[in-house]
Protein backbone atom coordinates (compact mmCIF):
# COMPACT_ATOMS: atom_id res chain seq x y z
CA UNK A 1 0.00 0.00 0.00
CA UNK A 2 2.45 2.62 -1.27
CA UNK A 3 3.06 4.80 -4.30
CA UNK A 4 5.65 2.23 -5.39
CA UNK A 5 2.97 -0.48 -5.40
CA UNK A 6 1.24 1.36 -8.23
CA UNK A 7 4.54 1.69 -10.09
CA UNK A 8 5.41 -2.01 -9.79
CA UNK A 9 2.02 -2.96 -11.24
CA UNK A 10 2.48 -0.56 -14.15
CA UNK A 11 5.89 -2.10 -14.91
CA UNK A 12 4.44 -5.59 -14.64
CA UNK A 13 1.41 -4.99 -16.86
CA UNK A 14 2.42 -2.11 -19.15
CA UNK A 15 6.19 -2.38 -19.46
CA UNK A 16 6.40 -1.32 -23.13
CA UNK A 17 3.63 1.27 -23.09
CA UNK A 18 4.21 5.01 -22.81
CA UNK A 19 4.35 6.14 -19.20
CA UNK A 20 5.55 9.72 -19.48
CA UNK A 21 5.56 12.39 -22.16
CA UNK A 22 7.46 15.62 -21.55
CA UNK A 23 8.02 18.00 -24.44
CA UNK A 24 9.53 15.76 -27.18
CA UNK A 25 10.64 13.06 -24.75
CA UNK A 26 8.74 9.79 -24.19
CA UNK A 27 9.50 6.95 -21.79
CA UNK A 28 7.87 3.55 -21.31
CA UNK A 29 6.90 2.14 -17.94
CA UNK A 30 9.91 -0.15 -18.17
CA UNK A 31 12.23 2.82 -18.72
CA UNK A 32 10.60 4.85 -15.95
CA UNK A 33 10.87 1.91 -13.56
CA UNK A 34 14.56 1.51 -14.33
CA UNK A 35 15.25 5.23 -13.81
CA UNK A 36 13.27 5.25 -10.55
CA UNK A 37 15.39 2.40 -9.16
CA UNK A 38 18.65 4.01 -10.30
CA UNK A 39 17.46 7.40 -9.05
CA UNK A 40 16.81 5.84 -5.65
CA UNK A 41 20.37 4.51 -5.74
CA UNK A 42 21.65 8.03 -6.46
CA UNK A 43 19.75 9.43 -3.49
CA UNK A 44 21.17 6.75 -1.22
CA UNK A 45 24.72 7.46 -2.50
CA UNK A 46 24.21 11.10 -1.50
CA UNK A 47 23.50 10.03 2.06
CA UNK A 48 19.71 9.80 2.06
CA UNK A 49 18.48 7.31 4.67
CA UNK A 50 14.96 5.97 5.28
CA UNK A 51 12.63 8.72 6.52
CA UNK A 52 15.06 11.50 5.51
CA UNK A 53 13.44 14.42 3.68
CA UNK A 54 14.38 15.23 0.07
CA UNK A 55 13.23 18.67 -1.09
CA UNK A 56 12.59 19.45 -4.76
CA UNK A 57 12.27 22.97 -6.19
CA UNK A 58 11.59 22.72 -9.89
CA UNK A 59 9.11 23.20 -12.67
CA UNK A 60 7.39 20.00 -13.75
CA UNK A 61 9.49 17.61 -15.83
CA UNK A 62 9.84 13.87 -16.42
CA UNK A 63 12.58 13.40 -13.81
CA UNK A 64 10.51 15.20 -11.18
CA UNK A 65 7.74 12.68 -11.87
CA UNK A 66 10.24 9.85 -11.27
CA UNK A 67 11.27 11.36 -7.92
CA UNK A 68 7.69 10.95 -6.68
CA UNK A 69 8.52 7.22 -6.72
CA UNK A 70 12.32 7.17 -6.28
CA UNK A 71 12.09 8.75 -2.81
CA UNK A 72 9.58 6.24 -1.42
CA UNK A 73 11.52 3.40 -3.13
CA UNK A 74 14.13 3.86 -0.37
CA UNK A 75 11.50 4.98 2.16
CA UNK A 76 12.61 8.62 2.00
CA UNK A 77 10.13 11.49 2.15
CA UNK A 78 9.74 13.79 -0.84
CA UNK A 79 9.08 17.46 -0.04
CA UNK A 80 7.97 19.25 -3.23
CA UNK A 81 8.41 22.97 -2.59
CA UNK A 82 6.02 25.61 -3.91
CA UNK A 83 7.59 27.21 -6.98
CA UNK A 84 5.74 30.44 -6.29
CA UNK A 85 7.26 30.98 -2.86
CA UNK A 86 9.73 33.77 -2.17
CA UNK A 87 13.29 32.87 -1.21
CA UNK A 88 12.45 33.67 2.42
CA UNK A 89 9.51 31.25 2.37
CA UNK A 90 11.66 28.57 0.73
CA UNK A 91 14.32 28.94 3.43
CA UNK A 92 11.67 28.64 6.12
CA UNK A 93 10.24 25.48 4.56
CA UNK A 94 13.65 23.85 4.23
CA UNK A 95 14.47 24.64 7.84
CA UNK A 96 11.11 23.35 8.99
CA UNK A 97 11.28 19.96 7.26
CA UNK A 98 15.01 19.50 7.89
CA UNK A 99 15.70 18.40 4.32
CA UNK A 100 18.96 16.53 3.67
CA UNK A 101 19.00 17.39 -0.04
CA UNK A 102 17.63 20.18 -2.21
CA UNK A 103 17.17 19.19 -5.85
CA UNK A 104 16.75 22.15 -8.21
CA UNK A 105 16.39 22.79 -11.94
CA UNK A 106 17.84 25.65 -13.98
CA UNK A 107 14.87 27.89 -13.20
CA UNK A 108 15.59 27.86 -9.47
CA UNK A 109 19.38 28.00 -9.39
CA UNK A 110 19.18 31.62 -8.17
CA UNK A 111 17.18 30.38 -5.15
CA UNK A 112 19.75 27.69 -4.41
CA UNK A 113 22.59 30.20 -4.71
CA UNK A 114 20.85 32.58 -2.31
CA UNK A 115 20.30 29.75 0.18
CA UNK A 116 23.82 28.31 0.09
CA UNK A 117 25.21 30.45 2.89
CA UNK A 118 22.01 30.42 4.95
CA UNK A 119 21.81 26.60 4.96
CA UNK A 120 25.44 25.39 4.84
CA UNK A 121 24.57 21.78 5.75
CA UNK A 122 22.17 21.33 2.84
CA UNK A 123 23.45 19.23 -0.08
CA UNK A 124 22.56 20.70 -3.48
CA UNK A 125 21.66 18.56 -6.49
CA UNK A 126 21.04 19.78 -10.04
CA UNK A 127 18.83 18.15 -12.64
CA UNK A 128 17.38 19.30 -15.92
CA UNK A 129 18.76 21.01 -18.99
CA UNK A 130 22.19 22.61 -19.29
CA UNK A 131 25.50 21.92 -17.63
CA UNK A 132 25.60 21.23 -13.91
CA UNK A 133 27.05 24.24 -12.06
CA UNK A 134 30.00 23.90 -9.71
CA UNK A 135 29.22 22.86 -6.16
CA UNK A 136 26.20 20.75 -7.16
CA UNK A 137 25.85 16.99 -7.61
CA UNK A 138 24.79 16.21 -11.20
CA UNK A 139 21.70 13.98 -10.94
CA UNK A 140 21.72 12.89 -14.61
CA UNK A 141 25.44 12.07 -14.59
CA UNK A 142 25.03 10.04 -11.41
CA UNK A 143 21.95 8.16 -12.58
CA UNK A 144 23.69 7.14 -15.81
CA UNK A 145 26.24 5.12 -13.84
CA UNK A 146 24.09 3.97 -10.92
CA UNK A 147 22.99 0.40 -10.29
CA UNK A 148 19.27 -0.13 -9.55
CA UNK A 149 18.47 0.01 -5.85
CA UNK A 150 16.52 -2.67 -4.04
CA UNK A 151 13.22 -1.40 -2.67
CA UNK A 152 13.38 -0.72 1.07
CA UNK A 153 10.34 -2.01 2.98
CA UNK A 154 8.04 0.59 4.53
CA UNK A 155 4.99 0.64 6.74
CA UNK A 156 1.67 2.06 5.50
CA UNK A 157 1.97 4.89 8.02
CA UNK A 158 5.51 5.85 6.96
CA UNK A 159 5.50 9.21 5.19
CA UNK A 160 5.42 9.49 1.42
CA UNK A 161 5.50 13.30 1.28
CA UNK A 162 5.32 16.56 3.18
CA UNK A 163 3.36 19.22 1.31
CA UNK A 164 3.20 22.78 2.55
CA UNK A 165 -0.10 24.60 2.68
CA UNK A 166 -1.06 28.08 3.88
CA UNK A 167 -0.80 28.84 7.58
CA UNK A 168 -3.45 30.22 9.90
CA UNK A 169 -0.64 31.22 12.25
CA UNK A 170 1.29 33.18 9.66
CA UNK A 171 3.52 30.51 8.09
CA UNK A 172 2.82 27.51 5.84
CA UNK A 173 2.24 24.18 7.59
CA UNK A 174 3.74 20.90 6.42
CA UNK A 175 0.97 18.40 5.69
CA UNK A 176 2.28 14.90 6.35
CA UNK A 177 0.93 12.39 3.83
CA UNK A 178 1.57 8.70 4.41
CA UNK A 179 1.87 5.75 2.05
CA UNK A 180 -1.63 4.77 3.12
CA UNK A 181 -2.93 8.28 2.34
CA UNK A 182 -1.58 8.47 -1.20
CA UNK A 183 -2.62 4.92 -2.06
CA UNK A 184 -6.19 5.62 -0.89
CA UNK A 185 -6.26 8.95 -2.71
CA UNK A 186 -5.07 7.30 -5.93
CA UNK A 187 -7.95 4.83 -5.76
CA UNK A 188 -10.41 7.68 -5.21
CA UNK A 189 -8.99 9.48 -8.27
CA UNK A 190 -9.19 6.30 -10.37
CA UNK A 191 -12.83 5.83 -9.38
CA UNK A 192 -13.81 9.49 -9.75
CA UNK A 193 -12.06 10.06 -13.05
CA UNK A 194 -12.61 6.61 -14.49
CA UNK A 195 -8.86 6.34 -15.14
CA UNK A 196 -7.82 3.42 -17.36
CA UNK A 197 -4.91 2.23 -19.48
CA UNK A 198 -6.06 4.51 -22.30
CA UNK A 199 -5.99 7.64 -20.12
CA UNK A 200 -3.63 10.35 -21.36
CA UNK A 201 -3.61 12.64 -18.34
CA UNK A 202 -2.04 16.09 -18.59
CA UNK A 203 -0.38 17.49 -15.46
CA UNK A 204 -0.64 21.30 -15.50
CA UNK A 205 -0.35 22.22 -11.83
CA UNK A 206 3.07 21.89 -10.22
CA UNK A 207 3.88 18.56 -8.56
CA UNK A 208 4.02 20.44 -5.24
CA UNK A 209 0.20 20.56 -5.56
CA UNK A 210 -1.76 17.52 -4.40
CA UNK A 211 -3.97 18.11 -7.45
CA UNK A 212 -1.03 17.06 -9.62
CA UNK A 213 0.95 14.56 -7.55
CA UNK A 214 -2.03 12.43 -6.41
CA UNK A 215 -3.26 11.95 -10.02
CA UNK A 216 0.33 11.06 -10.98
CA UNK A 217 0.11 8.06 -8.64
CA UNK A 218 -3.45 7.32 -9.81
CA UNK A 219 -2.56 7.30 -13.51
CA UNK A 220 0.40 5.07 -12.64
CA UNK A 221 -2.00 2.77 -10.78
CA UNK A 222 -4.17 2.59 -13.92
CA UNK A 223 -1.18 2.11 -16.23
CA UNK A 224 -2.09 5.19 -18.29
CA UNK A 225 0.13 7.95 -19.64
CA UNK A 226 1.32 11.04 -17.76
CA UNK A 227 1.62 14.01 -20.11
CA UNK A 228 3.64 16.69 -18.32
CA UNK A 229 3.84 20.42 -19.00
CA UNK A 230 6.40 22.57 -17.20
CA UNK A 231 3.90 25.29 -16.31
CA UNK A 232 0.50 26.50 -17.47
CA UNK A 233 0.55 28.76 -20.50
CA UNK A 234 -2.66 28.80 -22.59
CA UNK A 235 -1.22 28.17 -26.05
CA UNK A 236 1.46 25.70 -24.91
CA UNK A 237 -1.24 23.78 -23.02
CA UNK A 238 -3.49 23.66 -26.08
CA UNK A 239 -0.59 22.46 -28.24
CA UNK A 240 0.15 19.70 -25.72
CA UNK A 241 -3.48 18.54 -25.76
CA UNK A 242 -3.52 18.42 -29.55
CA UNK A 243 -0.13 16.76 -30.05
CA UNK A 244 -0.63 14.08 -27.40
CA UNK A 245 -4.37 13.51 -27.73
CA UNK A 246 -4.82 14.32 -24.04
CA UNK A 247 -8.18 13.00 -22.82
CA UNK A 248 -8.15 14.02 -19.14
CA UNK A 249 -6.75 16.85 -17.06
CA UNK A 250 -7.42 19.11 -14.08
CA UNK A 251 -7.91 22.86 -14.34
CA UNK A 252 -8.94 25.74 -12.16
CA UNK A 253 -11.67 27.92 -13.75
CA UNK A 254 -9.15 30.74 -14.21
CA UNK A 255 -7.07 28.54 -16.53
CA UNK A 256 -10.14 27.57 -18.56
CA UNK A 257 -11.14 31.20 -18.85
CA UNK A 258 -7.69 32.15 -20.14
CA UNK A 259 -7.74 29.37 -22.73
CA UNK A 260 -11.26 30.13 -23.93
CA UNK A 261 -10.36 33.79 -24.49
CA UNK A 262 -6.98 33.10 -26.07
CA UNK A 263 -6.96 34.19 -29.74
CA UNK A 264 -5.02 31.02 -30.64
CA UNK A 265 -7.86 28.72 -29.50
CA UNK A 266 -9.31 28.11 -33.02
CA UNK A 267 -5.88 26.99 -34.24
CA UNK A 268 -5.84 23.81 -32.16
CA UNK A 269 -7.79 20.56 -32.27
CA UNK A 270 -8.82 19.92 -28.66
CA UNK A 271 -11.49 17.31 -29.37
CA UNK A 272 -9.50 14.46 -27.79
CA UNK A 273 -10.39 15.83 -24.37
CA UNK A 274 -13.27 14.05 -22.73
CA UNK A 275 -13.55 14.52 -18.98
CA UNK A 276 -11.65 17.09 -16.99
CA UNK A 277 -11.81 18.07 -13.35
CA UNK A 278 -11.98 21.67 -12.24
CA UNK A 279 -11.51 22.86 -8.69
CA UNK A 280 -10.69 25.80 -6.47
CA UNK A 281 -14.08 27.43 -7.10
CA UNK A 282 -17.39 26.69 -8.85
CA UNK A 283 -17.41 27.30 -12.57
CA UNK A 284 -19.41 30.46 -13.47
CA UNK A 285 -22.49 30.01 -15.67
CA UNK A 286 -21.02 32.26 -18.37
CA UNK A 287 -17.88 30.14 -18.47
CA UNK A 288 -19.90 26.91 -18.73
CA UNK A 289 -21.84 28.33 -21.69
CA UNK A 290 -18.65 29.46 -23.41
CA UNK A 291 -17.01 26.07 -22.81
CA UNK A 292 -20.00 24.22 -24.28
CA UNK A 293 -19.81 26.45 -27.34
CA UNK A 294 -16.04 26.26 -27.91
CA UNK A 295 -15.13 22.90 -26.36
CA UNK A 296 -18.11 20.68 -27.21
CA UNK A 297 -16.36 17.36 -26.42
CA UNK A 298 -15.26 18.41 -22.93
CA UNK A 299 -17.19 17.19 -19.88
CA UNK A 300 -16.42 18.97 -16.62
CA UNK A 301 -16.35 17.38 -13.17
CA UNK A 302 -16.02 19.67 -10.18
CA UNK A 303 -13.66 18.38 -7.50
CA UNK A 304 -13.44 19.65 -3.93
CA UNK A 305 -10.86 18.63 -1.39
CA UNK A 306 -7.80 19.65 0.60
CA UNK A 307 -4.16 18.75 0.86
CA UNK A 308 -4.99 17.47 4.35
CA UNK A 309 -7.40 14.93 2.79
CA UNK A 310 -4.87 14.02 0.05
CA UNK A 311 -7.14 15.62 -2.50
CA UNK A 312 -10.69 14.91 -3.62
CA UNK A 313 -13.51 14.71 -1.08
CA UNK A 314 -16.50 15.39 -3.33
CA UNK A 315 -17.19 15.46 -7.05
CA UNK A 316 -19.93 16.97 -9.18
CA UNK A 317 -20.44 15.02 -12.43
CA UNK A 318 -21.06 16.77 -15.73
CA UNK A 319 -24.67 15.60 -15.96
CA UNK A 320 -25.46 17.29 -12.63
CA UNK A 321 -24.56 20.68 -14.15
CA UNK A 322 -27.82 20.64 -16.12
CA UNK A 323 -31.53 20.00 -15.71
CA UNK A 324 -34.45 21.86 -14.22
CA UNK A 325 -35.20 22.62 -10.59
CA UNK A 326 -33.57 20.39 -7.98
CA UNK A 327 -32.00 18.21 -10.70
CA UNK A 328 -29.61 21.04 -11.56
CA UNK A 329 -26.76 20.93 -9.04
CA UNK A 330 -24.43 23.35 -10.82
CA UNK A 331 -23.98 25.57 -7.77
CA UNK A 332 -23.24 22.58 -5.54
CA UNK A 333 -19.75 21.31 -4.83
CA UNK A 334 -20.68 17.67 -5.33
CA UNK A 335 -21.35 14.41 -3.52
CA UNK A 336 -18.86 12.52 -1.34
CA UNK A 337 -16.41 10.61 -3.52
CA UNK A 338 -16.11 6.84 -3.62
CA UNK A 339 -14.71 5.66 -0.30
CA UNK A 340 -15.07 9.10 1.33
CA UNK A 341 -16.84 9.48 4.68
CA UNK A 342 -18.11 13.04 5.12
CA UNK A 343 -20.53 14.84 7.44
CA UNK A 344 -21.83 18.37 8.05
CA UNK A 345 -21.65 19.16 11.78
CA UNK A 346 -22.37 21.90 14.31
CA UNK A 347 -19.67 23.38 16.62
CA UNK A 348 -20.18 20.47 19.05
CA UNK A 349 -19.54 17.87 16.34
CA UNK A 350 -23.18 16.83 15.98
CA UNK A 351 -24.49 16.20 12.48
CA UNK A 352 -26.89 18.97 11.39
CA UNK A 353 -30.21 18.33 9.62
CA UNK A 354 -30.26 18.35 5.82
CA UNK A 355 -30.35 21.90 4.52
CA UNK A 356 -28.76 23.40 7.63
CA UNK A 357 -25.31 24.97 7.55
CA UNK A 358 -22.41 23.39 9.39
CA UNK A 359 -18.75 22.52 8.97
CA UNK A 360 -17.54 19.86 6.54
CA UNK A 361 -15.67 17.09 8.38
CA UNK A 362 -14.22 13.86 7.04
CA UNK A 363 -12.35 10.79 8.22
CA UNK A 364 -10.69 7.80 6.62
CA UNK A 365 -7.40 6.49 5.32
CA UNK A 366 -7.14 9.48 2.99
CA UNK A 367 -6.81 11.92 5.92
CA UNK A 368 -3.34 13.11 6.94
CA UNK A 369 -1.80 12.00 10.25
CA UNK A 370 -1.09 15.66 11.05
CA UNK A 371 1.17 18.64 10.42
CA UNK A 372 4.93 18.23 10.55
CA UNK A 373 6.37 19.46 13.87
CA UNK A 374 3.10 21.23 14.71
CA UNK A 375 1.05 19.41 17.31
CA UNK A 376 -1.00 22.49 18.15
CA UNK A 377 -2.20 23.02 14.57
CA UNK A 378 -2.84 19.28 14.23
CA UNK A 379 -5.04 19.26 17.33
CA UNK A 380 -7.05 22.17 15.98
CA UNK A 381 -8.15 20.30 12.85
CA UNK A 382 -8.08 16.61 13.86
CA UNK A 383 -10.74 16.11 16.53
CA UNK A 384 -12.11 12.74 17.62
CA UNK A 385 -10.79 11.15 14.46
CA UNK A 386 -12.37 13.71 12.11
CA UNK A 387 -10.61 16.26 9.92
CA UNK A 388 -12.31 19.64 10.30
CA UNK A 389 -11.99 21.37 6.94
CA UNK A 390 -12.92 24.88 8.05
CA UNK A 391 -15.49 25.08 5.24
CA UNK A 392 -19.14 25.83 5.98
CA UNK A 393 -21.63 23.96 3.82
CA UNK A 394 -25.14 22.59 3.45
CA UNK A 395 -26.16 19.12 2.25
CA UNK A 396 -29.37 18.49 0.30
CA UNK A 397 -31.60 15.41 0.22
CA UNK A 398 -29.58 13.91 -2.66
CA UNK A 399 -26.29 14.08 -0.76
CA UNK A 400 -24.89 17.07 -2.65
CA UNK A 401 -23.04 19.62 -0.57
CA UNK A 402 -22.68 23.30 -1.29
CA UNK A 403 -19.87 25.34 0.23
CA UNK A 404 -21.31 28.64 1.44
CA UNK A 405 -18.51 30.20 3.48
CA UNK A 406 -15.18 29.58 5.18
CA UNK A 407 -14.72 29.28 8.89
CA UNK A 408 -10.97 29.75 8.42
CA UNK A 409 -9.64 33.15 7.44
CA UNK A 410 -8.66 31.98 3.99
CA UNK A 411 -8.90 33.30 0.43
CA UNK A 412 -8.92 31.12 -2.69
CA UNK A 413 -7.51 33.07 -5.61
CA UNK A 414 -6.89 31.36 -8.94
CA UNK A 415 -7.08 27.98 -7.22
CA UNK A 416 -4.41 28.86 -4.63
CA UNK A 417 -5.17 28.95 -0.90
CA UNK A 418 -3.99 32.12 0.82
CA UNK A 419 -4.37 32.66 4.56
CA UNK A 420 -5.05 36.28 5.40
CA UNK A 421 -2.63 36.36 8.31
CA UNK A 422 0.33 35.56 6.03
CA UNK A 423 -0.49 38.63 3.96
CA UNK A 424 -1.24 40.76 7.03
CA UNK A 425 2.16 39.89 8.50
CA UNK A 426 3.82 41.13 5.32
CA UNK A 427 1.72 44.31 5.02
CA UNK A 428 2.07 45.24 8.69
CA UNK A 429 5.88 45.14 8.44
CA UNK A 430 5.80 48.17 6.11
CA UNK A 431 7.10 51.15 8.14
CA UNK A 432 4.05 53.31 7.32
CA UNK A 433 1.39 50.76 8.37
CA UNK A 434 -0.26 51.01 11.77
CA UNK A 435 -2.81 48.25 11.25
CA UNK A 436 -4.27 46.30 8.37
CA UNK A 437 -6.95 43.76 7.46
CA UNK A 438 -6.81 41.35 4.52
CA UNK A 439 -9.79 39.54 2.96
CA UNK A 440 -11.04 38.22 -0.36
CA UNK A 441 -13.34 40.17 -2.65
CA UNK A 442 -15.20 38.90 -5.74
CA UNK A 443 -13.15 38.80 -8.92
CA UNK A 444 -14.34 37.58 -12.32
CA UNK A 445 -10.92 36.28 -13.37
CA UNK A 446 -9.48 34.83 -10.15
CA UNK A 447 -12.68 33.95 -8.24
CA UNK A 448 -11.44 35.98 -5.30
CA UNK A 449 -8.87 38.77 -5.27
CA UNK A 450 -6.77 39.68 -2.24
CA UNK A 451 -7.78 43.04 -0.84
CA UNK A 452 -6.11 44.88 2.04
CA UNK A 453 -7.43 47.75 4.14
CA UNK A 454 -4.64 49.87 5.65
CA UNK A 455 -4.54 52.50 8.39
CA UNK A 456 -1.26 54.42 8.30
CA UNK A 457 0.72 55.60 11.29
CA UNK A 458 0.38 59.25 12.24
CA UNK A 459 2.66 61.32 10.07
CA UNK A 460 3.27 58.50 7.59
CA UNK A 461 1.82 57.77 4.18
CA UNK A 462 2.09 55.10 1.51
CA UNK A 463 0.61 54.27 -1.86
CA UNK A 464 -0.97 51.03 -3.02
CA UNK A 465 2.10 50.39 -5.17
CA UNK A 466 4.34 50.86 -2.11
CA UNK A 467 2.41 48.27 -0.12
CA UNK A 468 2.30 45.72 -2.94
CA UNK A 469 6.00 46.14 -3.80
CA UNK A 470 6.91 45.67 -0.13
CA UNK A 471 4.87 42.44 0.05
CA UNK A 472 6.61 41.03 -3.02
CA UNK A 473 9.90 41.03 -1.13
CA UNK A 474 8.46 38.83 1.62
CA UNK A 475 5.80 36.51 0.21
CA UNK A 476 4.93 34.78 -3.05
CA UNK A 477 3.41 36.98 -5.74
CA UNK A 478 0.08 35.10 -5.68
CA UNK A 479 -0.30 36.02 -1.99
CA UNK A 480 0.30 39.74 -2.54
CA UNK A 481 -2.65 42.17 -2.46
CA UNK A 482 -4.28 43.02 -5.77
CA UNK A 483 -5.95 46.10 -4.32
CA UNK A 484 -5.25 48.39 -1.36
CA UNK A 485 -7.74 50.61 0.43
CA UNK A 486 -6.66 53.30 2.88
CA UNK A 487 -8.89 54.30 5.79
CA UNK A 488 -8.53 56.60 8.76
CA UNK A 489 -9.87 53.91 11.11
CA UNK A 490 -11.09 50.32 11.14
CA UNK A 491 -14.57 49.24 12.29
CA UNK A 492 -14.04 47.76 15.76
CA UNK A 493 -16.05 45.41 17.97
CA UNK A 494 -16.93 46.17 21.57
CA UNK A 495 -13.97 43.96 22.53
CA UNK A 496 -11.65 46.16 20.47
CA UNK A 497 -11.14 43.71 17.60
CA UNK A 498 -11.10 44.72 13.94
CA UNK A 499 -14.40 43.73 12.34
CA UNK A 500 -13.04 42.31 9.13
CA UNK A 501 -16.38 40.64 8.39
CA UNK A 502 -18.11 44.04 8.28
CA UNK A 503 -15.72 45.36 5.64
CA UNK A 504 -15.80 42.09 3.67
CA UNK A 505 -19.60 42.06 3.65
CA UNK A 506 -19.64 45.35 1.74
CA UNK A 507 -18.18 43.54 -1.27
CA UNK A 508 -20.35 40.40 -1.06
CA UNK A 509 -23.72 41.91 -0.15
CA UNK A 510 -25.46 41.17 -3.47
CA UNK A 511 -24.39 37.52 -3.66
CA UNK A 512 -26.02 34.37 -2.32
CA UNK A 513 -22.77 32.95 -0.96
CA UNK A 514 -19.73 34.43 0.73
CA UNK A 515 -17.11 32.66 -1.40
CA UNK A 516 -16.56 32.11 -5.12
Amino acid sequence: MRATTALKRAIQTRVNHTAVVFEKEKKTWGEVGDRVKRGASVLASLGVQPRDRVAVLSLNNATYFELLFACPWINAVIVPLNTRWSIAETERGLNDCGAKLLIVDKEFLPYAEALKEKLPGLKLVYFGSGACPGGYSDYEALIANAAPAEEIPAEPDDLWSIKYTGGTTGHPKGVMLSNRNVYTAAMIWVATGGFREESNYMHIAGFFHIVSSAPAVAITMAGGTNVIVARFEPEATMRTIQDNKVNFSTFVPTMLNMMLHDPALPNYDLTSMGDCIYGGSPIPDALIKLAIEKLPTWRFIQGYGQTESTGILTSLPWAAHFGEGSANKRRATGRPGYGVELRIVDPDGNEVPLGDTGEVVTRGTNVMPGYWNNEKATAEVLKNGWLHTGDAARMDEDGYIRIVDRLKDMIVSGGENVFSIEVENAVSSHPAVRECAVFGIPDEKWGEAIHVVVVCKAGHSATADDIIAHCKTLIANFKCPRSVEFRDAMPMSAAGKIQKSVMRAEYWKDRDRSVN
